[in-house]
């Protein structure tokens, strides 16, 4: 990955315990940020910090918190302050999602998935901005999905939701906040191989019909469709956090393979 210049930054990643949130702390941390890692499972946490520390030289501090609960997200920016001395880049990763057909949809489920994907995301971008402001500097990256600005047949209605919600909440928010000079961008993967979409990606019927067709890259070795991986989404969450994105809030950068095209 080529590296961007964030030596010396304070980090604090969400979901952090796999798949893209793993993908964001491991690329933060070769770019010298200190990185606070927050998730429900601490084991894994604490080997990925232990890894980041040891090969880059950097703090890492993983946190085992329920972002579904507003007391933990205090806790949370609380300890990347008294420990790290500040917050420079939040990412708001965690994310879930419950697969029904509407009329199966529960109101637990849908206030579940709102909490964790779209609240979750406010609280900490909240409570980050109280850092932010007085030193008129920062970032903020949400972790939307290309769900959020299209639907497909896959019955997940509160995850469109939340996930729209979050590209809403992050055009409103870099409005906000540009007058403290902080940015506030999200991405948008398309289908990369983490836990929460390895069964459609390896179920031949799923794959062939839904995400195959609106791939637009083409492997030239193979002459298949190119299918990501997770390494691939490194390099958008360290360009959004430098300074070569400096001119850059409220934008939704789609690392898709070409989805969003079609």
């Amino acid at each position: 990955m080529t590296k961007y210049n964030l030596q010396g930054k304070v980090a604090i990643v969400t979901g952090a315990s796999r798949g893209l949130g793993e993908q964001f702390v491991r690329a933060l941390a070769e770019s010298g940020a200190h990185v606070v890692l927050a998730a429900r499972t601490l084991d894994k946490m604490q080997k990925i910090a232990t890894e980041v520390s040891r090969d880059y030289g950097i703090k890492a501090i993983p946190l085992a918190i329920d972002v579904t609960k507003e007391s933990d997200i205090l806790k949370m920016v609380d300890t990347a302050v008294k420990k790290l001395g500040t917050v420079d880049i939040m990412v708001n990763n965690a994310g879930m999602y419950v697969v029904k057909p509407l009329p199966e949809q529960t109101l637990a489920d849908w206030n579940l998935v709102m909490n964790v994907n779209l609240t979750s995301a406010f609280l900490a971008s909240r409570e980050v901005a109280k850092v932010m402001i007085p030193k008129k500097s920062g970032c903020i990256i949400n972790t939307s999905s290309t769900f959020g600005l299209g639907a497909t047949e896959f019955t997940e209605i509160s995850y469109y939701a939340s996930k729209g919600g979050l590209i809403a909440m992050t055009k409103a928010l870099a409005v906000e906040l540009g007058k403290y000079n902080i940015r506030v961008n999200a991405i948008a993967p398309g289908f990369f191989p983490t836990d929460m979409s390895i069964q459609a990606l390896t179920d031949k019927t799923l794959r062939e019909r839904y995400i195959e067709p609106r791939t637009a890259l083409f492997d030239p070795k193979t002459g298949a469709r190119m299918m990501a991986q997770n390494e691939w989404i490194r390099g958008a969450v360290c360009f959004l956090a430098s300074d070569d994105a400096r001119y850059i809030t409220g934008h939704t950068l789609a690392v898709d393979g070409g989805w969003l095209a079609y």
